[in-house]
């Protein structure tokens, strides 16, 4: 590869990637950061371009704008060879390093579910989401057409689950009636496996969710067990099957490791408490790779990446690394307009003053002033007007 880059590569442009190069950029240090695709995405809110209440730009933020003192380079690695010291890219290049970032997130995983790979809807990227969001419009087109019922099965009673069914029957109960009059039914189904909805969540709040799906139409079923995904629905590992037009998978991530990397059974790569790969560290393993056994949220890929980062710097100046401490700052989760569920400082509380920090959360983490715009701007109409609405989309 010609021209000189510099020595400290960061791989993947996410929440841990970015949160390193933050660092980084503080510090002056140069570095290169590597993704194979152009732009940031702020995935906690791809639900809503799903289902339309936002466009895609508005969560989607150019990887060189945010770059000042780094570079970019948009390629895609294949392999990490560790003893050599250098990343392999897909197009037969090779990139040298002295110090290496991983941060190349998750994958959505089937849970050894048979069919979910051919069947279901993922929702893990900006072209999935878009994806469910033509499929939607879709199914809705062909039951208007045939005048049929529509049937919409969500798996999985996590936060993602959660959300994209409050969100699927808000744009149901307000679509319908307006643009799509010829559809005599439309129902949303939340299957759980587990007995309750949001297990990471106290059990008060997780009993305020599925009141506040139940009051937006959403039929929960919990210890409700995907065996396999089919033609037209579900089969339950108790035997029954269930219609679903579409079918949208919201459980289960495993990391995503290059070859190269040593991984577990869930994709994750072991590191020592100063998030370092053992015997290699000048290579720092953040986010949903991580193998240290925190949970796969962005909180803990910011706080991982940042702190990859601050270990990095004092590696360069010859300090000590500090075992890495995870500040757990809460959680939180939306169930529709003015519903929400969060559990800070120690506490949980419910309803507009949860939904209400939701909505600040989310516009602060947004990356871009810009991006910050558009859905402020996008959220107060659709709270105004109450109108989610279809969305076109180009052919």
């Amino acid at each position: 590869m010609g021209g000189a880059w510099p020595e400290v590569v960061i791989l993947g442009g996410g929440f841990a990637g970015l949160a390193a190069a933050r660092v980084l950029e503080r510090a002056r240090i140069p570095y290169l950061l590597v993704d194979a695709r152009n732009h940031h995405l702020f995935q906690p809110l791809l639900y809503q371009v799903a289902t339309g209440f936002l466009e895609g730009p508005a969560i989607a933020y150019p990887l060189r704008a945010l770059v000042r003192r780094g570079r970019v380079l948009l390629a895609r690695a294949r392999a990490v060879d560790l003893e050599g010291r250098r990343l392999l890219l897909e197009d037969g290049d090779v990139l040298p390093y002295r110090h290496l970032v991983v941060a190349t997130g998750s994958l959505p995983s089937d849970l050894g579910v048979p069919g979910v790979g051919e069947r279901a809807l993922l929702l893990k990227t900006l072209g999935q989401a878009l994806r469910v969001r033509h499929r939607l419009l879709m199914a809705l087109e062909r039951a208007a057409r045939e005048g049929a019922p529509l049937s919409l099965v969500v798996v999985g009673g996590g936060p993602t689950g959660v959300e994209l069914s409050g969100a699927l029957a808000e744009f149901l109960r307000y679509a319908l009636p307006r643009d799509f009059p010829e559809i005599p039914e439309a129902r949303v189904v939340l299957l759980e496996a587990g007995p309750r909805l949001l297990p990471a969540f106290r059990p008060a709040l997780s009993r305020y969710a599925e009141r506040a799906l139940a009051h937006l139409g959403v039929e929960v079923r919990l210890g409700a067990q995907v065996a396999a995904v089919e033609e037209r629905g579900v089969r339950l590992a108790s035997g029954e099957g269930l219609v679903g037009d579409l079918i949208l998978w919201a459980v289960g991530v495993r990391g995503n490791p290059l070859p190269g990397l040593p991984a577990d059974a869930r994709g994750r790569v072991p590191t020592d408490p100063y998030l370092r790969l053992p015997g290699h560290p000048e290579v720092y393993v953040v986010g949903d790779l991580n193998g240290l056994g925190f949970p796969q949220l962005a909180p803990v890929a910011l706080q991982q990446g940042a702190w990859a980062a601050g270990n990095l710097l004092r590696a360069l100046r010859g300090q000590d690394p500090l075992p890495f401490r995870y500040r757990d700052r809460g959680q939180l989760a939306v169930i529709g307009r003015n519903r929400a569920v969060a559990e800070l400082w120690g506490r949980g509380f419910a309803g507009f003053p949860a939904w209400l920090l939701w909505a600040f959360v989310h516009l602060r983490e947004l990356v871009g002033f810009r991006n910050r715009l558009l859905v402020f701007l996008d959220w107060a109409y659709t709270y105004l007007f109450r109108e989610p609405g279809v969305r076109v989309l180009p052919d």
